[in-house]
C-alpha cells in the first residue's frame, strides 16, 4: 500500500507532524510517498519521494495536511489522477477535511481499514481564450478591487439571462457555496447535488436574486461595458484579466474531487460546528 502524503509546510513547521505521520504510516507496513522536493527536509531512507505525477499516480490515496485552501490547490491536480483525498485539518475552517490534527493517525488507520467513504464532489471548468481551468469552489468575476463597478451580463444555454452592474459574479459548485458564495448571499447547496449556484456580488438592483441551475447548463458570462476592470479568479488561487469581448464559458467538469470520510459527521453537523465557529 503507497500513501501520499503532501503538506502544506507554512501549517506544518519544520515537518514535524508530517514526520509523526510518515512513522505511523510505515509501521502500519505501508509505503509512505513525499513530494521530491522536500527530501532534504525528511531525510528518512524508508520514505519514496517522487515528483508530483509520480506520486499522483503511484498513490493508493493521498493526505492533503492543511486547510481547506491546501485541497483546493491540490485537487485540480490530483483529479485527473481519479485518487482518493483525505484532509487532515491543520488550518481554521475545514468544510473539505475530514479530521482535526489530533485525529490524523486514527484517519489514516480507519481507512487501511476499509472503514471510510467518499464523496464524489462536483467541480467545474472554465474556458477562456481557448484556455481551460478547473476549479472545485467557484469561478469568480471581480473589479479587481477597484473601487468602480463592473457590468457583468451572463447566458445560460445561449440564452441571454440578464446583466448588472456589481461588484463581481461567483459562478459556485454544491462544495463552494459554503465558501465566498455563502458570504456574499448565495444559496447552501448539499456536496453530493450536482448543482451549479450564480451570484451576484454587491449587484446594484434592487432584484437581483441567486440562480440554481442544473449541472447539465452552460453558462458565458462577459464583462458588457469596455471601460471595465475585470479578472476571472479560480478558488481564489488564480486571477486572469478579462478584456472587452471576452467570454469566459463555465460547465460541468468531467473531473470530480473524491473526498475521504472516516466520521460519522453529516453536511449539516459540519456545517452548523463551522458556522459556530465563525460567531465565536
Amino acid at each position: 500500500m503507497y500513501i501520499g502524503i503532501i503538506t502544506n509546510e507554512d501549517k506544518d513547521y519544520n515537518f514535524e507532524y508530517t514526520k509523526e505521520l510518515i512513522n505511523f504510516c510505515i509501521k502500519q507496513n505501508t509505503k509512505p510517498l513525499i513530494l521530491k522536493n522536500f527530501k532534504n527536509m525528511i531525510m528518512n531512507e524508508k520514505v519514496l519521494f517522487l515528483e508530483e505525477n509520480e506520486l499522483f499516480k503511484k498513490a493508493n490515496f493521498i493526505v492533503i495536511l492543511g486547510g481547506d485552501g491546501t485541497i483546493l490547490r491540490w485537487s485540480k491536480k490530483i483529479a485527473k489522477f481519479n485518487k482518493n483525498i483525505l484532509g487532515i485539518n491543520m488550518g481554521t475552517l475545514g468544510y473539505l477535511t475530514d479530521v482535526e490534527k489530533h485525529e490524523g493517525t486514527l484517519a489514516i488507520k480507519n481507512v487501511l481499514n476499509n472503514n471510510y467513504n467518499v464523496e464524489k464532489r462536483m467541480m467545474i471548468s472554465a474556458t477562456i481564450n481557448n484556455k481551460e481551468y478547473i476549479c472545485l469552489n467557484e469561478v469568480n468575476i471581480n473589479n479587481g478591487n477597484v473601487s468602480r463597478m463592473v457590468k457583468i451580463g451572463i447566458d445560460i444555454n445561449n440564452r441571454f439571462v440578464d446583466a448588472f452592474s456589481a461588484d463581481g459574479l461567483i459562478i459556485s459548485t454544491p462544495t463552494g457555496s459554503t465558501a465566498y458564495n455563502l458570504s456574499a448571499g448565495g444559496p447552501i447547496l448539499k456536496p453530493d447535488i450536482e448543482l451549479m449556484a450564480i451570484t451576484y456580488v454587491c449587484p446594484h438592483a434592487l432584484f437581483s436574486r441567486p440562480y440554481v441551475i442544473s449541472s447539465n447548463d452552460e453558462i458565458k458570462a462577459y464583462v458588457t461595458n469596455k471601460d471595465s476592470v475585470a479578472y476571472l479568479s479560480l478558488d481564489g488561487q488564480q486571477s486572469i484579466p478579462i478584456n472587452y469581448g471576452d467570454n469566459v464559458y463555465v460547465k460541468k467538469s468531467s473531473f470530480y474531487t473524491n473526498i475521504i470520510k472516516t466520521t460519522e459527521l453529516s453536511f449539516y453537523d459540519i456545517l452548523r460546528r463551522k458556522m459556530f465557529e465563525i460567531r465565536e
